[in-house]
């Protein structure tokens, strides 16, 4: 892996910002005492490391390929686009489509969409000891779109806030679907990791997603957390263990908040996440427990990725003919916040 130092600022306290080049991508990161943040500028602005530094642990999933320019020459160009040949896993916005391929007023759009490929523009908003906030933005090429985002963080926080700005630069209404696609990795998943949300959501594993491993051999839904499987009841709250093989993906709809808590209870250490409902209605959970062993994973894909997703079906049109997409008129613009915190509990339950 080759790093190259673009520029790098010499503060070595408070919070910090840094610039460099790695494998021929530009790279931007912002630490403090307590957490460090890391997005591939030119993949997507993809956030590729969220490490909690006092543990010195990173909860993104790093997968078997190696982060690089998507920019290179395959042997055949794939109907669903090149995301799934150049993902080496961690935390990617998905934007205007996600799931399979779509076909967005006749501009043909790859699987998850095109935010998460394309290079960002950075700008430095702010860079002191008590606080360092980028803003990154993308103007999509195949549909009409200008995102924006600004992440701050702050000295001593352990909390990552970002602010989205959407805009039309069409002249007529769009409809699109949006999401965040956070896939945690060893050694923060393993089988003693939770997910837990307040309520009593419904879960539902579709028929679209039975596949090989998959302990559902039909559609199923009921309310958080098990689900009867093949083999009795499955708690689908939890992270499975490398040797079980299973392979599972599911949605929880009817959400009472937009937050989520997932906690590796061996370790004592979680990741919330907290966003606006209105937004994003529906959570999405990748259950991929080294039980693929088609392409690209091959069995050795392991890892739960926990999704805030605006629309649940996978396919645009689907999506549209659902009403479940959100809509901005001409030269319109949509905002929202969210907020990624990591945490640590001891073993009475009390975060310190």
């Amino acid at each position: 892996m080759e790093v190259k130092e673009k520029y790098i600022h010499t503060r070595n306290y408070g919070c910090r910002i840094r610039r460099y080049v790695q494998n021929g991508i530009e790279m931007a990161s912002m630490e403090n005492q307590k957490i460090k943040v890391v997005f591939a500028l030119d993949k997507g602005a993809d956030i590729v490391e969220f490490t909690y530094k006092p543990m010195d642990v990173d909860l993104m999933w790093h997968s078997f390929n190696e982060l690089k320019n998507i920019r290179h020459i395959s042997t055949k160009a794939s109907e669903g686009g090149n995301f799934l040949d150049s993902y080496g896993g961690g935390w990617q916005e998905l934007f205007p489509t996600y799931g399979g391929p779509a076909d967005f007023h006749g501009g043909e759009i790859g699987i998850h969409g095109e935010a998460c490929l394309y290079p960002w523009e950075c700008e430095t908003v702010e860079d002191t000891p008590e606080c360092v906030s980028l803003k990154l933005s993308l103007r999509t090429i195949r549909t009409p779109f200008l995102l924006e985002k600004t992440v701050t963080l702050r000295e001593n926080s352990a909390v990552l806030e970002m602010k989205q700005k959407i805009t039309n630069l069409g002249a007529v209404e769009q409809q699109f679907m949006w999401g965040h696609h956070p896939a945690f990795g060893w050694p923060f998943i393993d089988e003693h990791t939770r997910l837990y949300v307040k309520g009593a959501p419904t879960v539902t594993v579709p028929q679209s997603h039975i596949a090989q491993r998959c302990p559902f051999n039909k559609e199923t839904s009921g309310k958080w957390p098990f689900l009867p499987a093949e083999n009795g009841m499955l708690d689908m709250s939890r992270a499975y263990a490398h040797e079980e093989r299973m392979y599972m993906e599911y949605s929880l709809s009817d959400l009472e908040e937009g937050a989520y808590e997932l906690v590796n209870e061996r370790l004592g250490l979680g990741f919330r996440m907290r966003w606006d409902l209105s937004r994003f209605r529906y959570l999405w959970i990748w259950g991929m427990y080294c039980g693929h062993e088609d392409y690209p994973w091959y069995g050795r894909a392991y890892t739960m990725a926990v999704e805030p997703w605006s629309s649940l079906a996978g396919d645009f049109q689907e999506a549209c003919e659902k009403k479940e997409t959100l809509c901005l008129g001409a030269g319109e613009s949509m905002e929202t916040e969210l907020a990624a915190e990591i945490f640590c509990r001891d073993g009475d339950g009390k975060e310190r």
